[in-house]
């Protein structure tokens, strides 16, 4: 008899590991998070879990690196159609209002002390992220143009107010949109289409 994973790439085998483990914590939470249920969920042995991830502390740090990029990668997406300073802004603004909504949501209602702490540890990382990605998009900040903010420091505010909003939801999305449009010297209304 072959085990269900003897035929997977060591690539195919992580990310099905990954995904297993995203799956458990959003729907338990990371207390609850057992090896043996994340190679269950993975359809792979233990022995092959851990070979990847000896540890559960293992298996989180590389779950968390995946998130990182994933959030790049999902702001690049977002911005990509998008010719001016501004669009790219105003894109990237909806894109942090909507990027959570599936995670975070969920992670806020199961274990909320794990989702503030994975807002907190990859906040540095984000920020860096968002200013790699945007880059000169930030010169069209007011505080930023005035130099008063530093891009990372106004890339760092969105993303506070942006994590607010899975902590404590604004009733209106967009009003806190609108509002963070405003606050990035952009008109309140939209100048993108949502992506989708």
């Amino acid at each position: 008899m072959t085990n269900r994973d003897d035929t997977r790439s060591p690539r195919s085998s992580a990310e099905a590991i990954l995904d297993a483990t995203e799956r458990l914590i959003f729907g338990r939470g990371p207390g609850k998070l057992r090896l043996s249920a994340v190679a269950a969920e993975a359809g792979i042995s233990r022995q092959t879990l851990y070979k990847r991830f000896p540890t559960k502390h293992d298996l989180l740090a590389a779950f968390s690196t995946r998130q990182e990029q994933q959030f790049e990668a999902s702001l690049m997406r977002a911005i990509q159609a998008q010719k001016s300073r501004a669009r790219k802004l105003d894109a990237a603004l909806r894109h942090l209002v909507t990027y959570l909504d599936g995670k975070m949501a969920q992670a806020v209602g199961v274990d909320p002390a794990f989702a503030i702490q994975t807002l907190s540890d990859s906040l540095a990382t984000q920020v860096q992220a968002f200013v790699r990605v945007l880059g000169d998009a930030f010169d069209t900040v007011p505080a930023v143009r005035q130099h008063h903010l530093t891009r990372e420091q106004a890339a760092e505010m969105f993303l506070r107010m942006a994590y607010s909003h899975y902590l404590i939801p604004h009733p209106h999305v967009e009003v806190l949109l609108a509002n963070l449009r405003s606050f990035a010297g952009l008109s309140r209304h939209t100048i993108t289409r949502a992506a989708g």
